[in-house]
């Protein structure tokens, strides 16, 4: 696909949104959700899958800017909706391409997005891959922002090498374990050793756990019996357009002076 065809589904807003929620462990509620771009509309109104589409953006500097910043401000838009709708304080997820974080226009688009939309610094949350390097700048930015109060995730910990480094190097404060442990547990005795270990260390360094993928009740049971604070996954929630994602909301969500 075209580049020009691309720039002009991002800038005609035709980015199709879905949300999974992330379930807080020990109170059956669920105030966080992730949402991300699940398909791209083209001007037939036919729907294309993003992901071979986000490859061809990751490529591009340039691409990556404008779909960067055009996915913070509408995701942002539709979390203080779906606040508003739901009477909830919500926590918007998303992921965060290196390329954004590192480049010098990062912190004032977040300052004035949040300013513009009405969103809560506390209530945006940033993940980052573990897979993935950040430069000086990039560090430097992500410390900027959770000054102001916005949230940090380590993503698809527990995988490849486990950058220690970037845990390390940026104030985060949850590390989301790689959905292939839930896959194994509770059968296999080592990796549930692991994630018990990965737990200890999280508390140790004052950070808490989210375990994803998890699909049946005994993962749900494990993770929530070693103390991890949120989960995510099938068992708790699929990938879900906006529509069924307030529905969902309104289920489970506190409301919005909850004690």
């Amino acid at each position: 696909m075209e580049q020009s065809m691309i720039s002009d589904m991002i800038l005609q807003n035709q980015m199709v949104l879905y949300g999974q929620p992330k379930w807080t462990f020990g109170k059956n509620t669920c105030n966080t959700y992730e949402l991300f771009v699940s398909y791209f509309r083209r001007g037939d109104g036919s729907l294309l899958p993003a992901w071979p589409i986000l490859e061809v953006i990751e490529r591009d500097e340039a691409m990556t800017m404008l779909f960067s910043i055009s996915l913070l401000w509408e995701a942002a838009r539709k979390t203080v909706h779906l606040s508003n709708s739901a009477s909830s304080n919500l926590t918007l997820s998303l992921n965060l391409l290196p390329r954004f974080a590192e480049s010098p226009q990062f912190v004032e688009q977040v300052k004035n997005c949040l300013a513009e939309t009405g969103l809560e610094a506390k209530r945006l949350q940033f993940e980052v891959s573990e897979l993935q390097d950040l430069n000086e700048d990039g560090c430097r930015n992500l410390k900027e922002i959770h000054d102001l109060g916005v949230m940090l995730a380590m993503g698809n910990f527990g995988t490849s090498h486990s950058n220690l480094p970037l845990l390390y190097q940026v104030p985060f404060d949850l590390l989301e374990l790689d959905k292939s442990y839930a896959a194994l547990i509770p059968e296999n005795p080592m990796v549930c050793r692991a994630a018990i270990a990965i737990q200890h260390m999280a508390d140790t360094l004052d950070i808490k756990l989210c375990a994803k993928g998890i699909e049946n009740q005994d993962e749900f049971e494990f993770f929530e019996g070693i103390g991890a604070y949120k989960g995510q996954g099938s068992l708790i929630g699929n990938p879900m357009t906006l529509d069924a994602l307030e529905k969902y909301v309104k289920t489970y969500a506190l409301e919005k002076g909850h004690k």
